[in-house]
């Protein structure tokens, strides 16, 4: 069976999943261990990306297709059993034959430790450049804010250098003081910092520098109500975001085309339910 994951107590719902036995009798399926693995194509001269857990069906994500760039696979966390998992990586062109989706971009083996959540950062130039096309397995150790929001970065600029990383209240504010984050380096994720619920912008610099290569202002959020959930945003308590610094995609390539460096937000973390 394939498993989704999309909030951090759908585990407990698909504990009664059952199966048919030989003679035709339901039964409860017991669930091995878990972890939670998310994919983001950050590939930025080259067609989107198909991923597929190689090793075995069951207790594996759903297939991510068709991610283009600056996409996330699946939605967001999807569970696969724990422990040592292999996957790849495929082009994906939606006007090709089958045969042309099987060019292989990257492969990857990984030890995922159950209960952990893991950020697939997949990055570099698949056609040429530095740095190349990497596979990168970053552990996502998501706290839970409360009453504040929870915000880091994740560099996925290749060809960007080291940036530091301010956060204003908009995202034509002034910069100064000391950045959020000091130094960050491509294709690593800086550790999680909070700050009181409110409108907030990211600012994205070359380290030392308090002149911006990249602005962008985070999605507030939705409040929830008795029928609706909340939607995790810099206005909602309890939030957690990874902001992903994106390069431009290269002119001309089948990349999506992003004229300019760009920072999206990637909620992993919800606030908590309002619904029954």
């Amino acid at each position: 069976m394939r498993l989704s994951r999309f909030g951090l107590i759908a585990a407990a719902a698909l504990a009664s999943i059952a199966c048919q036995t030989e003679d035709g009798a339901l039964k409860p399926t017991e669930l091995p261990p878990l972890a939670f693995v998310r994919y983001i194509n950050a590939l930025p001269d080259t067609l989107a990306t198909t991923v597929r857990f190689i090793d075995q069906v069951e207790f594996s994500p759903q297939t991510w297709a068709g991610v283009p760039f600056r996409g996330l696979g699946g939605g967001n966390y999807q569970g696969t059993q724990a422990g040592s998992r292999r996957f790849r990586v495929f082009s994906f062109n939606a006007n090709a034959s089958t045969a042309g989706n099987t060019a292989v971009l990257g492969e990857a083996t990984h030890n995922f430790e159950a209960g952990k959540y893991y950020t697939v950062l997949h990055s570099g130039f698949a056609r040429g450049g530095a740095p190349a096309n990497a596979i990168r397995i970053i552990e996502d150790a998501v706290p839970t804010p409360g009453a504040q929001v929870a915000l880091r970065a994740m560099h996925a600029g290749a060809g960007i250098g080291n940036v530091d990383v301010y956060v204003t209240e908009t995202a034509t504010s002034a910069i100064s003081g000391a950045p959020a984050v000091a130094g960050l380096s491509f294709g690593n994720a800086s550790a999680y910092v909070t700050r009181a619920p409110g409108a907030f912008a990211v600012r994205v610099t070359a380290a030392g520098s308090t002149t911006p290569l990249i602005s962008a202002a985070a999605p507030a959020g939705t409040a929830g109500t008795t029928s609706v959930d909340p939607i995790g945003g810099a206005s909602q308590a309890g939030s957690v975001i990874t902001a992903v610094a994106f390069p431009a995609s290269v002119a001309g390539s089948p990349a999506a085309a992003s004229a300019n460096p760009s920072v999206l937000f990637f909620i992993d973390r919800h606030p908590p339910r309002t619904t029954p």
